[in-house]
Formats: C-alpha cells, sequence, structure tokens
C-alpha cells in the first residue's frame, strides 16, 4: 500500500486573515484551509511530538521580509495555527530583529507550506516506523531462534551419545573426575576415571607468581630488579628481602640499625643497596647493628682485614653498598664503592 503521507497537497499557499501576525506573536489564523480530494491539506500538529509539526514560509517571495515558521500546535481542518516558533532559520534575527520574535506580517501576506522540509520530516517518520517495526522482528526471532538452537543442541548431543561408534552412550561426571559408559542393551554401567595431567595444576602463570627448588642450567639475556624505596624510622632501616633484592635510601638521619628480613634460609642471596648523603647535612651509617630474620645484633664483616664502613660525608654524594647472605647466618659481608658523584 502506498504511503500518503507525502502528496501534492502537502504543497498549498494562502493568506494570514482576520488580524496582522506581528513581532513576537505565537499564533495567526489563515484564509483558507485547502483540501484534495477531500482530505484536508493541513493536519494536525501536537507539541509534544516533533514529528507532527508543520512547516511554514511567510511573505516567501520577498527577499527581506521572509520568514519560516513552525507550528507546533493545529486542530485538522481548523485556520487558526497555535504555538508556532518564529524565524526558525534566524534570517530576521541576523537582519536585527530582536531573537526568534521575526518580524510583523500583515493582513493578505501570503503563507506557503514549506514542502521539503514538510517532505524529509514525513520521511523521517516513515524510516522511524519501519525501524521501530524491524527491531520488533528482530527480538521475537531473537526470542526463538534461541529456544530452536538450544533445542538442536539438545538432540544433537543425545544422538551424538547414543550413535557413538561402538553402541554406546557416555555420561560424564565433572565433580568426580570419571566418564560413564552405558551399553545400549542394558543399564550397566562402566566407570573410566579421568587422568588429571600433573603439569596443568603446577605450571607458572604468565601474570607472575613464586617458583621452588633450583633451576638448573638456566640462561638469562634480559632481567630487570625491582628497585625498592626505602626509608628510616628512629635511626632504624627495615629492609625485607621478599620485595626485591635492590633498594634506594636518602639519608634524613643517622643510621644506627639495619634490619633483614625474608633472608632465604638455603643457598646465597645479596641485597645491593644505593644510599645518597642528605643533601645539606651529614649523616652516618652505622653497621655494627644489623640483624637477619630477627638474630641477634651483629656488625657487618668488611674486607681489608676488617677496616669498616664510613659514609661519605660530602653533600648528595651515593654510596653503593653490596650485602652477601649464606644460608641466613648472624654473618652478614658487606662491600662498599664510594663517593660517586
Amino acid at each position: 500500500m502506498a504511503d500518503r503521507a507525502t502528496q501534492v497537497f502537502n504543497f498549498y499557499e494562502t493568506t494570514i486573515a482576520t488580524s496582522d501576525f506581528s513581532a513576537g506573536a505565537s499564533s495567526f489564523d489563515i484564509a483558507s484551509t485547502p483540501t484534495v480530494d477531500g482530505t484536508n491539506g493541513i493536519t494536525s500538529a501536537n507539541t509534544g511530538n516533533q514529528n507532527t509539526w508543520i512547516y511554514l514560509v511567510i511573505d516567501p517571495d520577498s527577499t527581506s521580509n521572509r520568514e519560516i515558521v513552525v507550528v507546533k500546535t493545529h486542530t485538522s481542518g481548523s485556520t487558526t495555527f497555535s504555538d508556532v516558533e518564529r524565524d526558525y532559520d534566524g534570517r530576521q534575527e541576523a537582519a536585527g530583529a530582536p531573537a526568534d520574535t521575526g518580524i510583523s506580517h500583515g493582513i493578505g501576506t501570503t503563507v506557503r507550506m514549506a514542502v521539503l522540509a514538510q517532505h524529509i520530516q514525513d520521511q523521517n517518520d516513515r524510516v522511524a516506523t519501519n525501524i521501530s517495526s524491524l527491531t520488533t522482528a528482530i527480538s521475537d526471532f531473537n526470542t526463538d531462534g534461541a529456544a530452536a538452537i538450544a533445542a538442536i543442541n539438545a538432540s544433537s548431543a543425545t544422538a551424538m551419545m547414543e550413535n557413538a561408534t561402538d553402541g554406546t552412550a557416555i555420561t560424564v561426571d565433572n565433580a568426580n573426575d570419571y566418564i560413564l559408559v552405558y551399553d545400549n542393551d542394558t543399564t550397566t554401567a562402566k566407570q573410566v576415571n579421568l587422568v588429571q595431567l600433573p603439569q596443568e595444576s603446577t605450571k607458572l602463570s604468565l601474570s607472575g607468581g613464586t617458583m621452588t627448588g633450583a633451576i638448573v642450567g638456566a640462561e638469562l639475556t634480559d632481567y630487570v630488579e625491582t628497585d625498592v624505596s626505602l626509608s628510616s624510622t628512629s635511626g632504624v632501616v627495615t629492609i625485607d628481602l621478599a620485595n626485591g633484592n635492590t633498594g634506594s635510601l636518602t639519608l634524613t638521619e643517622n643510621i644506627t640499625d639495619i634490619d633483614f628480613t625474608n633472608v632465604p634460609t638455603n643457598g646465597v642471596s645479596t641485597f645491593t643497596l644505593k644510599i645518597t648523603q642528605d643533601s645539606s647535612s651529614s649523616y652516618t651509617v652505622a653497621i655494627n647493628q644489623i640483624t637477619v630474620n630477627g638474630s641477634g645484633h651483629q656488625t657487618a664483616k668488611t674486607p681489608f682485614g676488617g677496616s669498616g664502613y664510613t659514609m661519605t660525608a660530602t653533600a648528595s654524594r651515593t654510596d653503593i653498598l653490596g650485602f652477601l647472605f649464606f644460608d641466613a647466618s648472624t654473618d652478614v659481608y658487606l662491600n662498599a664503592l664510594q663517593d660517586f658523584n
């Protein structure tokens, strides 16, 4: 059935009647409502429904007085237009009239329907109706299709089990890790236990994890150590090897105590500590109050016959300390590179 929303009667021409359509006015009367084949040429308009609005041109043949208006309220067949939005394209405002007021038009001024705007609006209305219908159809199809696919899947699964090449039906018990195989002619079931591959549960995750045991013959082409940010409280620095084996400390006070935790109890482990002297004050670092995993205080062993260690006093200079642990014993070995600038 052909859509009659846009036909020739969507174009009409009449005049302003009864009184002037003055600037700022929101309603006006026309001389007559054209009809085609007994059908009103101007249909109803509803303020709340933009799809029904009517687009008109007042004094369309004048280059200076032409004004486009939109009729938002109108009763089919009536010669009165109400709730009219003035100067819809801003032509008169650009020419100096106040915003949204339009200009005055006298009795007898030509009123013509803006057929192109109305035609496009009618097309948009039709497309919106079709989209709504299509959306409903797709929704219905999805609902019915999902049920049909589920039924096919269930039927196919049953058929595949009942028509296995060995003439058996199979049931998988995931909770208990076994398969029950039924003979088609009897109710006797044979249990086949599933084999759990041990390596699946012991693989290291790509996102990281903890490894135990020795790694033999490993070759590393590139690696990065975590730089742990350290600080002191009341002269004590606590270093947790579980967070990393390299750390940085900028002195803000004298260091009197260095406590290491989570030092591996088997094998050799190290911790590299970068200490930077304060920029204005000269602080000291003592190595005679070191603890390992909560052990008693001890003095770190240094090379050259135990010559000890003294922090570089020059402002902002850096010392690199290397701590070495054997099986987390109470012995701590210290080697220092000093006075980096």
